[in-house]
């Protein structure tokens, strides 16, 4: 059995699908399974991946109907057999030492989770000058210790919420998966997988280059045009309730609903897209009940009633209050 299975999901990369493999393939911590979980891509990327199972056996590739990143991933977990997974995306790039750097971290420290850097690099594999990742030094933290420097930072905070920069244990995936259909997948697992964490391992070492093009995923425009947003905000809402950390909670459940205010931001042509805001719009008074619930404020339960009754009410009431 392998000890650490790489999960690449693999759609319209032609360009950087060898680059990133030969990154994985020619890692220097040779123990590894590699997956390429070929999306139901229309170019010649199927033909590529498996013309890299033939020159590696540690190659596996699952060829699946397209159904986006999320469901790409959770194809690679349920095959994956390392006790450790990794993942990459297919326009990126690892550094040689990446996996290695990260099962020594691991070892040392009995890790559930070993973070570790990245560089942004532009198509041409350049890096760029920002954002700069430098402030970050090799230290151990807690779930709670994880949140208080992403707090603190606000560009390169990426470094703790995104899926790839990271060597996890598989069991942390025992009953969970990505969110399917879902922009913004990192944020909606994050919460999940730290809740599970008793020592995560983060590392200075700058093992992932990260490739900005224009036709990626994150390329296309801001995340407050999406109701992702407000979505996953509404979840970490939930998240820091139960840990009764409920400042950070009430701060996630106003982003949300200011998000939410920006209306002429989001697509709603489609009765599912409505439907989508509108449930959002009842998520935040019930978020705001239930922390009502929680800390037995009476301020909390009252914004409750008036989001209840709907959003432009709630906007009247926050323009009086200020």
């Amino acid at each position: 059995m392998p000890t650490v299975s790489v999960i690449i999901p693999v759609y319209k990369v032609e360009r950087y699908l060898d680059a990133c493999v030969e990154s994985v393939a020619g890692q220097s911590y040779t123990d590894l399974e590699i997956i390429l979980v070929d999306d139901g891509s229309p170019d010649n990327c199927p033909q590529m991946c498996d013309a890299w199972a033939q020159k590696d056996p540690r190659i596996r590739v699952i060829h699946r109907k397209n159904g986006g990143l999320s469901a790409a991933r959770n194809t690679g977990v349920d095959a994956a057999k390392g006790a450790f997974i990794a993942f990459a995306d297919s326009d990126d790039r690892m550094e040689p030492d990446a996996i290695r750097r990260t099962v020594e971290a691991q070892e040392k420290y009995n890790a559930d989770m070993v973070i570790f850097n990245l560089t942004y690099v532009d198509e041409d594999n350049n890096p760029l000058p920002a954002p700069d990742f430098g402030g970050f030094k090799d230290e151990v933290l807690s779930e709670e210790g994880i949140w208080k420097r992403y707090f603190s930072l606000d560009e390169t905070r990426i470094y703790y919420v995104v899926t790839w920069n990271k060597l996890y244990r598989r069991s942390l995936f025992h009953t969970l998966r990505f969110s399917v259909g879902k922009r913004y997948e990192d944020q909606f697992i994050l919460p999940h997988l730290l809740e599970q964490c008793r020592t995560v391992a983060c590392l200075n070492y700058p093992g992932y280059r990260y490739v900005q093009r224009k036709g990626s995923i994150m390329a296309q425009g801001s995340s407050c045009n999406y109701l992702d947003r407000p979505e996953f905000l509404l979840e970490w809402t939930a998240y820091f309730t139960r840990r009764g950390d409920y400042l950070r909670a009430e701060g996630m459940l106003n982003d949300a609903i200011n998000n939410l205010m920006q209306k002429d931001r989001f697509d709603l042509s489609t009765p599912a897209q409505q439907e989508r805001y509108r449930t959002a719009c009842r998520g935040c008074a019930d978020a705001y009940k239930m922390l009502a619930r929680a800390t037995g404020h009476h301020s909390m339960r009252w914004r409750a009633t008036l989001l209840h009754i709907g959003l432009p009410v709630y906007r009247v009431f926050m323009q009086y209050k200020t």
